[in-house]
């Protein structure tokens, strides 16, 4: 537990090392600062806590145009483990809930980078952050979210929101389902001890959303859920479990 305190700690003070540059860029570099040092902080982050990431499909990762990359969301491990593998030429932002903003510098951060804050209490403002969000995605940004809107306790692929499809199909650029296997391990949800090990990030194949209506995006939401699960690699964790059935309801809420 000591061990754990202490890796925590050093977490902080990389998040006031890369927050405090970030933000001051903010204000005259659009973000390219956030991306460099983001993909810094990543790294320190994975190699603190022992975590080696391994990764297949970047041949699937359109490079020179904006897509939209969902992933299953495991544990706190799974975002530095997706920047950290992410091509270098891709812009990218995250779609984030508002509750991290008020993690001081790392909140501020978010803010001052461009991040896209989703207020989940407040289904108006969620709808109009997720149409800010495809304005973006259309003006040439690539944008990170984890359509289970949470992180699985148990590592299972919990059913999809409905708010990414609303993205996607207002977006109309590709989809990439990205798979993380193993990070439930990592960071299990509701503990606050790390373990080292694995994880593997795999990128699958562009799912278009060219022409999709929005009455078509639970077909949509399946299709990508398919995708995601198809990438589980059993060697990382155990034979993966999907919800009930694969369809996008509940609330717009990313």
């Amino acid at each position: 537990m000591v061990k754990s305190f202490a890796q925590f700690g050093l977490i902080g003070l990389y998040t006031i090392l890369i927050g405090v540059p970030v933000i001051a860029a903010s204000f005259f570099d659009g973000g390219r600062t956030m991306m460099v040092l983001g993909r810094l902080w990543a790294r320190w982050i994975l190699a603190t806590f022992a975590v080696r990431v391994d990764v297949a499909g970047l041949e699937n990762v359109p490079t020179h145009a904006p897509i939209l990359l969902m992933s299953n969301h495991q544990s706190l491990a799974d975002i530095a483990a997706i920047v950290s593998t992410l091509p270098p030429s891709i812009k990218w932002r995250f779609v984030a809930k508002k509750e991290l903003v008020r993690v001081p510098v790392f909140g501020q951060a978010l803010l001052a980078s461009g991040h896209i804050i989703i207020d989940r209490g407040n289904r108006e403002r969620a709808v109009a952050s997720l149409r800010r969000a495809a304005e973006r995605i259309r003006a040439g940004t690539s944008v990170i979210v984890f359509p289970e809107g949470t992180r699985s306790p148990d590592g299972h692929l919990r059913l999809f929101k409905s708010g990414p499809f609303h993205l996607a199909v207002e977006a109309q650029v590709p989809i990439v389902p990205v798979t993380v296997s193993g990070s439930q391990r990592i960071t299990p949800k509701g503990e606050l001890r790390v373990r080292s090990g694995r994880v593997k990030i795999v990128y699958g194949k562009p799912i278009p959303t060219r022409g999709i209506s929005i009455e078509e995006r639970k077909v949509l939401a399946a299709r990508v859920r398919d995708a995601i699960a198809r990438g589980y690699d059993v060697a990382y964790q155990g034979p993966i479990v999907l919800e009930s059935a694969p369809a996008a309801g509940g609330s717009a809420l990313a």
